[in-house]
């Protein structure tokens, strides 16, 4: 077709007919009548010279209806013939995420905002597709500690655990690591030290890039952590990697100090934590919080961010419980009753330095003659580079250069600052860790803006500052407390509140530059051989003084445990503390003879609304005395999803929302119990959502609300799984829970439902899984036990069966009235249904009423069917008001068509159908072996009129014909539970005594 469209000519005079084509097209489109869209813009296709919108549809029809290589070939022609067409990246992404390519439709949906920045649904597929790709290759992910060694030799990895000294950063990934390594390098000429840290993506996956590409004194120990189980697990692999006694903490944000709690508590280390920083003030905090504040402020997405407000709110609650304090600046030092442990650089580095400044002024291109006023680290707004930028241009001196050091962070601030007239600027991008004393010493002058407001100011002292001072070069700062004792030493000089920025700058270059001398404060108070004795004494005051003890360290443990989303690896067992090990997972041994515990897991969210085959062995179950509590859990789903109906004078056609909407709430609450029957219901939400009050979890959490379940059922023990698949999430659960019994249910086999190639891989890779979980398997057909025998598993054939349980229902009043014959059907009308039958029928027999009951959401369809006056369509009813309809019948038919999707079905409304003494009429469908000899077989119209004739006679004759008593026994679901539950015990019983 595509060379077809790619080799038309265009006809100029068939334009018209191209419009009114697209026309008709875009408004099937827009009605959801997909499938008739598609036919109409094909045919503009094949009529037509190639035109865009035309392609771009097939092409977004191809993806969503799983043809994909067919929209790939209509995004082929679009490149070739249209390059600059904007609306080709973005299908291509949506193409791409079909494909699970996640990468590619990044990439693509990036070049599409490109093209339509303004596009907010280009954005919203950009934000899902890295949430895909985060999810799929990061959850899985194991924990690798990845090691970046000394430039030079150390000592740390040849020491002794007992002498080794661990800086603690936050986050390697970003400028926090400049403090942790300041710190490692103060003390690791004495004492055998190294830095460690985790990478959360926020801030990337790599080293932070001044370090990376420096020459490293000390070596660094990383891991990647995407989630918070991928932390947690470093965190547990570092202790054993890297055993250590004391454990010094750059910045008392939660990771760091988890980190320094876990060493502790497994190896009886000390925590000293540094601050350098006002923490709250950087996350927007209010106050520390105890552990019980902490619980009560938490979101279920913090679980996202560890590094933010609440954690960080978290961590200076823990901060009291350290071994001892170091602070950087005297403010934070009197604050806190810490030792003074400044910012410091080595002097013999600093004199190197110095020693280099005329060459590496020229290897930078500078003459003698130039001035320099420096800005070295990320330039941001915040940081007055504009203004600085302005005050160098008043300066109106051709010999004054700003020169900026770091990669660019804000594009629209680098643009501003180039479009300044008469602005000498020089961009140097990021530069190593051990180049930045160099740079400081090129330097005529430093300026380190900061707002003078800002409760951040009032704590923090810029760790350039010591660069600056340490190389000798003048340096201009915001007067602040942090500050003011170098200000006072004549180190530094100060901009104060309502100073002209361009007169200190003037000032500044002014001043006298002693060459090759500091200011002597940097000797006394900045130097590593000026705080490294008051480092050393910090870390001694910690070992002297018995070890502190969190209090709430063992709640913390076991909120990790019970709420964080997934599972930690098992090799990692013999170092978690003991409120970290699964101490209550189910027991790995089953006692048949005592009553069996069952946690039934639904695929779907209609639980009690169809009677399916799940709500009647979940009856029967309940009533087996081998059975003890009941845990039944609807498959997780999306609280937007939740839906009520807002007009009670009119109920909608399809009223599945609501009804799902109302039993959903009443299981959240714990009003669906009855007996040993326990029914919940997992909702999946985003940050801020809540229902009934409560914060909505996301997907990855569903394994610990299982888990928390069955720990407040009292289920833990003698405890079994019973699975419907596919279970989106049930992976996740045993991989937590570990279930020592499974059974699987096969009602029908989902990888014959028409999906994209995304649902698709999803859905087999779960029945991979479950090939490798089950114990017991459970299939309703022959073709679905003998597709099962495929994946290696030996399934139990138990059809469908009868419901016994029930009274003959009365005819609902809505069905007799109808008057005349009745010709009925109940069941899911969105698949698998032949609506030209039951068409046809309709018209050939204008006298009979033809109700359908049942979900019908093509709109297509639906205009279709009520559009004939003797066809009555009921939407959904409840189990029990479908069958008081179906009473009224006085033919079933099953108008289904023949495909592999019903070859492995085993259609439980037959059942119910001859259950009531209906007369049953159907298409020749696979799997009814029970009840072919009771059913007419019928083929086409015509012979459907025909049967139905034959039955209505029969039934004015004979009346209704119900089932022999011993047939409806032995079809009975208390007779197909038995069978099941004769085979689970068997098996049970042979894998509890080792025979399997």
């Amino acid at each position: 077709m595509t060379d077809h469209i790619a080799n038309v000519g265009f006809d100029h005079q068939s334009a018209p007919r191209l419009a009114t084509l697209v026309q008709d097209a875009e408004a099937l489109f827009k009605a959801e009548r997909f499938v008739e869209a598609m036919a109409v813009f094909e045919t503009a296709a094949q009529l037509h010279p190639p035109h865009s919108t035309v392609l771009i549809r097939l092409a977004g029809l191809s993806t969503r209806m799983g043809q994909l290589d067919k929209a790939q070939e209509y995004l082929g022609v679009l490149r070739e013939r249209f390059p600059d067409f904007q609306w080709t990246p973005m299908v291509e992404g949506d193409l791409a995420m079909a494909r699970l390519d996640y990468a590619r439709a990044i990439a693509l949906y990036r070049e599409a905002l490109t093209r339509m920045p303004d596009k907010a649904a280009i954005k919203t597929r950009l934000d899902e597709a890295v949430a895909e790709h985060a999810r799929e290759f990061s959850w899985n992910a194991p924990v690798e500690i990845e090691i970046w060694p000394a430039s030079g030799p150390s000592t740390f990895l040849e020491a002794a655990p007992q002498d080794r000294v661990l800086v603690v950063s936050w986050d390697l990934g970003h400028n926090v690591a400049g403090r942790g390594i300041t710190m490692a390098e103060t003390i690791c000429d004495t004492r055998p030290t190294a830095m460690a840290g985790p990478l959360f993506p926020t801030y990337g996956d790599a080293l932070w890039s001044p370090l990376a590409e420096a020459d490293r004194r000390v070596p660094i120990a990383g891991w990647r952590a995407p989630h918070f189980r991928h932390f947690l697990e470093g965190a547990l692999k570092l202790v054993k990697t890297w055993p250590a006694a004391t454990v010094w903490v750059s910045k008392p944000r939660f990771p760091g100090l988890l980190i320094g709690l876990l060493y502790r508590e497994i190896l009886g280390a000390r925590i000293i934590c540094d601050l350098d920083d006002d923490e709250l003030a950087f996350v927007k905090g209010s106050a520390p919080l105890d552990f019980n504040s902490f619980l009560a402020e938490f979101n279920p997405q913090d679980w996202d961010r560890p590094h933010g407000r609440t954690w960080t709110e978290l961590g200076m609650g823990i901060l009291p419980f350290v071994d001892a304090v170091t602070s950087c600046n005297p403010v934070l030092a009197s604050r806190n009753t810490a030792t003074l442990v400044r910012h410091g650089r080595s002097q013999i580095a600093a004199q190197n330095a110095m020693a280099r400044r005329d060459a590496t002024r020229s290897e930078l291109g500078y003459t003698p003659s130039d001035r320099v006023v420096l800005f070295l680290g990320t330039p941001r707004r915040h940081k007055g580079l504009v203004e600085l930028a302005h005050a160098v241009v008043a300066l109106n001196r051709p010999d004054v250069e700003l020169c900026i050091v770091g990669s660019v962070a804000d594009p629209d601030m680098e643009r501003e600052l180039s479009a300044i007239l008469g602005l000498k600027l020089r961009r140097i991008g990021a530069q190593p860790f051990s180049r930045v004393l160099d740079l400081n010493a090129v330097a005529d002058v430093v300026v380190l803006l900061q707002d003078h407001d800002s409760p951040i100011t009032q704590s923090q002292t810029p760790a350039k500052l010591t660069d600056a001072i340490a190389v000798g070069t003048p340096v201009l700062v915001t007067e602040a407390g942090p500050v003011a004792d170098v200000i006072a030493s004549g180190a530094a000089m100060a901009i104060r509140k309502g100073d002209v920025l361009v007169r200190r700058l003037e000032a500044a270059l002014a001043a006298d530059r002693q060459s090759g001398h500091a200011h002597p404060f940097f000797a006394n108070e900045m130097s590593y051989e000026a705080n490294r004795p008051r480092a050393l004494q910090a870390i001694a005051a910690a070992h002297a003084a018995p070890p502190r003890v969190y209090p709430d360290m063992p709640g913390l443990l076991s909120f990790l445990r019970r709420e964080m989303p997934g599972v930690l690896s098992s090799d990692i067992g013999t170092l978690t503390a003991p409120w970290l090990a699964h101490a209550t997972a189910p027991a790995l041994l089953v006692d048949p003879d005592q009553p069996i515990n069952v946690v039934f897991f639904w695929k779907q969210n209609d639980s009690g609304l169809y009677g399916r085959r799940q709500d009647m062995l979940l009856h029967e179950l309940s009533l087996r005395p081998e059975v003890g509590r009941i845990l039944h859990i609807d498959a997780p789903f999306p609280v937007t999803d939740l839906r009520v109906h807002t007009n009670p004078m009119r109920a909608p056609v399809n009223a599945e929302g609501p009804i799902i909407a109302a039993t959903t709430l009443a299981r959240m609450t714990g009003l669906a119990d009855e007996g040993n029957i326990h029914r919940r219901s997992f909702l999946i939400g985003t940050q801020g959502q809540t229902m009934l009050g409560r914060p909505v979890h996301s997907h990855e959490s569903f394994p610990n609300a299982v888990e928390a379940w069955m720990d407040d059922l009292d289920m833990r023990t003698n405890c079994i799984a019973w699975v419907c698949p596919v279970v989106q999430g049930f992976e996740q659960v045993q991989q937590r829970l570990r279930f020592p019994f499974v059974i699987g249910d096969y009602i029908d086999d989902q990888r014959c439902w028409p999906m994209s190639e995304q649902r698709r891989r999803k859905i087999e890779q779960n029945y991979r899984f479950m090939a490798q979980t089950v114990d017991v398997a459970i299939t309703n057909c022959a073709a679905m036990q003998e597709a099962l025998k495929q994946e290696s598993l030996a399934p139990l054939l138990v059809p469908n069966g009868i419901d016994m349980r029930a009274e003959m229902p009365v005819a609902a009043p809505e069905i007799t009235r109808l008057g005349g014959p009745v010709i009925g059907y109940c069941g899911n009308m969105d698949d698998r249904f032949d609506f030209e039958l039951v068409e046809a029928l309709a018209q050939a027999r204008p006298q009979w009423q033809i109700v359908l009951i049942g979900k019908l959401s093509r709109p297509a369809h639906r205009e279709r069917m009520t559009a004939l006056p003797n066809v009555h369509l009921l939407g959904i009813r409840p189990y029990d008001q479908a069958r008081a309809c179906i009473a009224g019948f006085d033919v079933a038919i099953v108008p289904h068509e023949r495909s592999d999707l019903s070859d492995r079905m085993n259609p439980l409304k037959v059942y119910v159908y001859r259950a009531l003494g209906l007369p049953v009429v159907a298409t020749d469908i696979a799997n009814l072996d029970d009840l072919r000899d009771d059913l007419t077989i019928a083929e086409g119209a015509d012979g459907f009129v025909t049967a139905i004739e034959a039955a209505l006679v029969r039934v004015a004759k004979q009346g209704r014909r119900f089932l022999p008593t011993d047939l409806r026994a032995s079809l009975s679901w208390q007779n197909r539970m038995d069978t099941i539950w004769s085979e689970v015990d068997q098996r049970l019983r042979s894998k509890m005594s080792g025979s399997v």
